[in-house]
């Protein structure tokens, strides 16, 4: 029986050996297991956090240019508001000069600045109505031929113009002139003008 007895023993050893071995081995590989699901776990994580972290910044910096751009045009709508009023005020200034004595000395500069562009012997001018007691002919036809060198002879057409104030400057069968009416001369100067006004007005912004 002893005999039996050792080699059953030798088997219940060889198994209990076997069993821990199994036992330690499933241990061995769920704690592997755990920890590859712990890492993927944590990758899965980064990644999310991640992606989450590109996107908040890309809709943040979608944000910003968004502000940033509206900001802009809100602050070209204020500059392009403050020209417009500048240049209304000039525009009213104009208007009230008319009947004035400073009105009589702009009339009589304006044609003639348009009798020495047009060059010519013999000019008309064609006034707005009931504008014509503004202007001194005989002042208008020496200067404009001081400049030329020619002798100039200068009458007020009976035709009248459409215009708030200012005169078209004719040669007599009206192929050249020049209209230096105040609405056809600030369309000619309004763009100078407004890089006037921006300069003046936004000089301090501009120097940044």
């Amino acid at each position: 029986m002893s005999g039996i007895t050792s080699i059953i023993d030798i088997i219940n050893t060889k198994t209990t050996e076997k069993e821990r071995g199994i036992i330690e081995e499933a241990e061995k590989q769920k704690k592997l297991k755990i920890e590859e699901a712990k890492r993927k776990a944590k990758e899965s994580s980064d990644a999310i956090t991640k992606k989450a972290e590109l996107q908040a910044k890309s809709e943040m910096a979608r944000y910003e240019a968004s502000a940033k751009l509206k900001s802009k045009y809100r602050m070209l709508q204020s500059k392009e508001q403050l020209i417009e009023d500048v240049l209304e005020a000039a525009t009213q200034k104009l208007d009230n000069m008319v009947g004035k004595a400073e009105y009589k000395k702009v009339l009589t500069k304006l044609a003639i600045d348009g009798g020495i562009t047009l060059q010519g012997d013999t000019l008309e001018l064609i006034l707005p109505k009931n504008h014509s007691s503004y202007i001194d002919v005989a002042e208008i036809e020496k200067s404009i031929s001081k400049v030329t060198g020619n002798k100039t002879k200068v009458s007020i057409s009976k035709e009248t113009i459409r215009s708030k104030g200012g005169v078209v400057i004719t040669t007599p069968d009206s192929k050249k002139q020049v209209i230096n009416t105040f609405e056809a001369r600030l369309e000619r100067l309004e763009d100078r003008i407004r890089e006037r006004i921006a300069s003046i007005l936004f000089e301090d912004e501009n120097k940044k």
